[in-house]
């Protein structure tokens, strides 16, 4: 049987996080990152104590662990226990071996809200906004950061991304809610810069710039590669 911890509440509710000797959790560091401002950069991490049962220690945060609403140095991780890091609760599970690779799953907010909506409303409001396609088709790669390795192709626009986008979800602790906005030109798109100094394109300031192939758009950790195609 392998352990899993999954959020039931929060930006992250319904994934579920493999436990793992000497990972950790924290809202900016580790191998689990929890878009919570209240759990610490570094919170806690996994062990082995000595019995050979895993446990979650406290890393000296700043709102510690809780369980059953009491503040604890350390959470044996026994399946069915509930506890809470941040405004996060969480609760242990067992899956059997088998399944452990296609149980683990991490979800954002955006997916939550999106799979709550009516499958119309969300067309919708594809059609209201009128968009006008990029052409080329726009290819922006995450190569550094939580959302590493993911792709995205951009077929029209103006395409919105930030922390509280419905569209183009960054997930960087780090992310504003609204970070910058990706508009159609005339043969190259063009970025427009939504959170001022929290923006940075090829390591340098911007505000409104034409997008060229191989252009690095950066917010806090996540580094975007811009591809035409």
């Amino acid at each position: 049987m392998v352990l899993f911890i999954e959020a039931l509440d929060g930006p992250h509710q319904g994934s579920r996080y493999k436990v793992e000797d000497g990972h950790k959790i924290g809202r900016n560091r580790g191998e689990i990152v929890i878009n919570d401002e209240k759990i610490s950069g570094e919170h806690a991490r996994f062990e082995v104590d000595n019995k050979g049962q895993y446990v979650l220690i406290d890393l000296d945060s700043s709102n510690g662990i809780l369980l059953s609403n009491r503040r604890v140095k350390r959470v044996s991780m026994l399946p069915g226990v509930t506890f809470r890091l941040g405004r996060t609760n969480f609760r242990v599970l067992t899956v059997e071996t088998p399944k452990a690779e296609e149980f683990a799953r991490v979800r954002s907010w955006r997916e939550n809200l999106v799979e709550k909506l009516p499958s119309d409303w969300i067309q919708n409001k594809l059609v209201e906004g009128k968009g006008l396609p990029f052409s080329p088709t726009l290819k922006l790669r995450f190569v550094q950061g939580i959302q590493a390795d993911e792709t995205l192709h951009l077929g029209y626009g103006p395409r919105i991304a930030g922390a509280n986008s419905l569209d183009i979800d960054l997930r960087d602790p780090e992310a504003p809610d609204l970070a910058f906005e990706i508009v159609p030109g005339d043969g190259l798109a063009k970025i427009k810069n939504l959170c001022r100094n929290k923006l940075s394109l090829n390591n340098q300031p911007v505000e409104t710039e034409t997008l060229q192939d191989g252009d690095l758009i950066r917010i806090g950790g996540t580094l975007i590669k811009v591809t035409y195609i």
